[in-house]
């Protein structure tokens, strides 16, 4: 699930951060080159469909604005 896509590491980092300590399983996926450089806050992985859709919910009635990348 992506929580977030960042232009600046050190964004992604604190973001990735502050859901760690929200006890998620967050995470950074680094994708593009030179300008399209981007790094993802993901959260994941999940057992199911099921499983991440009651993650979705938890996290957006906390105010995120998560989105589920399929597989």
């Amino acid at each position: 699930m992506q929580i977030g896509s960042f232009a600046s590491r050190a964004n992604a980092e604190r973001e990735m951060h502050r859901l760690k300590a929200l006890d998620e399983s967050a995470f950074l996926w680094v994708s593009g080159a030179g300008s399209s450089l981007r790094y993802k806050v993901r959260v994941g992985p999940f057992a199911d469909r099921a499983a991440a859709d009651r993650a979705l919910a938890k996290l957006k009635k906390n105010g995120e604005s998560a989105n589920l990348i399929p597989p």
